[in-house]
């Protein structure tokens, strides 16, 4: 029997030509994460988890095999190219959509979400054949705080001056349609992917391209902000202003990101900018801040009970829900962790 308890790792940094990414839970071949605190430090997480997948990732998520998510702090000093991530179904490896939660906006206030109105697939081969890709693309003014939903097929892009915390599919599928004429370190243009790029672009214009307003539930000491939900992961900002108690959810595990101040979690020292693991047998426990602190919590969420239900309970109808948060609504009917293990 494994002893569970919340999990911080060693980050897996990359240098990249536009910034940093820090890879802070991670479960991957080549950027497989170390637990670095108690009994597990020094023991990489896939081992961790072959020694107990259920009590590690819970019943639902543990029938299915690999870790489903990775979470990620990045730094961008530059822009990044323009890009877009597939859906399951397109290539080898899984799809990717992801979240963003801006800790530090862009020095010009904006980023790059998704195409103009009118933009086809056509437009923008002719653009890219004509170096002209930046006039097709939309921008999206953010501040700190904001929660931006980028499933597969938006395009999109971070300009410099950008730090924010990503929850994403683990998956490291990108595609670049544009990446400003650079260079890689040994002097040949940068590869771009302008056929893949183009075969998995949403043009219907039907992908939101607006930060998640969320909707909130005050009790006791935090703030839950409800903002997104899909068949891969949802997503609850913590607004805490004193402790709180928690209980795991057997069924799957969570994750924690400090996005400001630092917090306290079962013994666990927390600071911003950092991620902890929580198993799914690690029971009841207790979040408690130095003084006030925002979380993000990550977790593979049955939608309509851990998600909409919370809710509802809570006085929202069904349309302010929709309206106000990014549901998935295909996931109600077509999910690989939205089910009962």
């Amino acid at each position: 029997m494994v002893n569970h308890y919340p999990l911080l790792f060693t980050p897996v940094f990359k240098k990249m030509i536009w910034g940093s990414e820090s890879w802070d839970i991670t479960c991957r071949r080549d950027e497989m994460g170390i637990i670095k605190n108690g009994h597990a430090a020094g023991i990489t997480f896939a081992d961790y988890i072959a020694k107990d997948p259920i009590g590690t990732l819970g019943t639902r998520i543990a029938a299915n095999g690999d870790f489903p998510l990775l979470v990620k702090i990045i730094d961008a000093r530059d822009t990044l190219s323009v890009q877009v991530h597939p859906d399951d179904g397109y290539g080898e490896e899984s799809g990717k959509s992801e979240m963003w939660y801006i800790i530090t906006p862009p020095t010009g206030g904006e980023l790059i979400i998704g195409l103009k109105p009118g933009i086809t697939a056509q437009i923008l081969r002719d653009a890219y054949e004509n170096n002209s890709v930046e006039e097709c693309l939309d921008r999206l003014r953010v501040k700190a705080g904001d929660i931006i939903n980028i499933p597969a097929g938006l395009v999109h892009a971070l300009t410099p001056g950008a730090k924010l915390a990503e929850v994403q599919q683990n998956s490291d599928t990108t595609y670049r349609i544009y990446d400003y004429n650079r260079l890689s370190p040994d002097g040949k243009p940068r590869q771009l992917h302008v056929g893949d790029a183009l075969a998995v672009t949403d043009f219907t214009g039907k992908i939101p391209k607006t930060t998640v307003p969320g909707l909130d539930i005050k009790k006791d000491n935090c703030i839950y902000t409800y903002a997104i939900a899909n068949k891969h992961f949802a997503i609850i900002k913590y607004e805490l202003s004193g402790k709180i108690q928690e209980t795991s959810n057997p069924a799957a595990f969570s994750i924690f990101t400090c996005v400001e101040g630092e917090v306290e979690i079962m013994g666990v020292q927390l600071q911003a900018e950092q991620s902890v693991f929580i198993p799914a047998a690690l029971g009841t426990y207790t979040i408690k801040p130095s003084k006030t602190c925002t979380l993000l919590k990550a977790y593979t969420p049955i939608i309509k009970t851990d998600f909409i239900k919370p809710l509802m309970d809570y006085g929202y109808s069904h349309k302010e829900i929709t309206s106000k948060c990014a549901i998935e609504i295909d996931s109600l009917q077509n999910p690989p962790y939205n089910t009962p293990a």
